[in-house]
C-alpha cells in the first residue's frame, strides 16, 4: 500500500536546535521522523529517572490525524531509554516534551546523558499518512488555535 503524503505544519521555538535530522524521515521507507532534543547543555538521565525533554517545535496536522511517540531502538536497546505519555493529540498546540525514562536499575550504574541535538524519539502519524513538513511563523501557527491549545500533560483532569 503506498503513503499518503500529509502536510504538517510546524512552528520553530527560540530555544528550537538547528539539526538536519530533526524532522526528518531517515530513509525514504521510513515509518517515523525524528525528533530531537532543544537542550541548551547536557541533561543526564539517572536510572530509575524520567524527565521531560523540550523539543522546540509546536506541531500540528490536520484533524483528525495524531501524532505517536515512539521510542528510538537504539537508544531503548542499547541504553534502556525509553518514551513515556505517547499521543499527541490533533488538538494541541504547545510545545512537544518527550518524556524519557530511564529503565535502568539503580544498581546498574547505567545513568545516560542527552545531548543539546540528540535524537530522542521517533514519532508516527497513523499508518498510511507520512508527514510532509511546512514551517509556518508563530504569528500564523497561532491562527490554528483550539479550545484546547497549549493545555497537556493532565490539563483535562484526573
Amino acid at each position: 500500500m503506498n503513503r499518503i503524503e500529509t502536510e504538517v505544519l510546524f512552528c520553530k521555538l527560540p530555544h528550537y536546535v538547528e539539526k538536519e535530522a530533526n524532522l526528518t524521515y531517515a530513509t525514504p521507507a521510513a515509518a517515523c521522523f525524528d525528533i530531537c532534543a532543544a537542550i541548551d547543555k547536557p541533561l543526564t538521565i539517572r536510572c530509575g529517572e524520567h524527565v521531560g525533554i523540550p523539543t522546540g517545535v509546536k506541531i500540528v496536522a490536520e484533524a483528525p490525524l495524531w501524532f505517536r511517540i515512539n521510542s528510538r531502538s537504539g537508544l531503548a536497546v542499547k541504553h534502556g531509554i525509553i518514551t513515556i505519555a505517547g499521543i499527541i493529540d490533533t488538538d494541541y498546540r504547545g510545545e512537544w516534551i518527550v518524556g524519557l525514562l530511564n529503565t535502568n536499575a539503580e544498581s546498574s550504574g547505567k545513568d545516560y546523558t542527552v545531548l543539546p541535538g540528540d535524537k530522542i524519539a521517533q514519532v508516527e502519524l497513523p499508518f498510511p499518512y507520512k508527514a510532509v513538513f511546512r514551517e509556518v511563523c508563530a504569528a500564523e501557527f497561532e491562527k490554528l488555535s483550539t479550545e484546547r491549545n497549549e493545555r497537556g500533560f493532565g490539563s483535562s483532569g484526573r
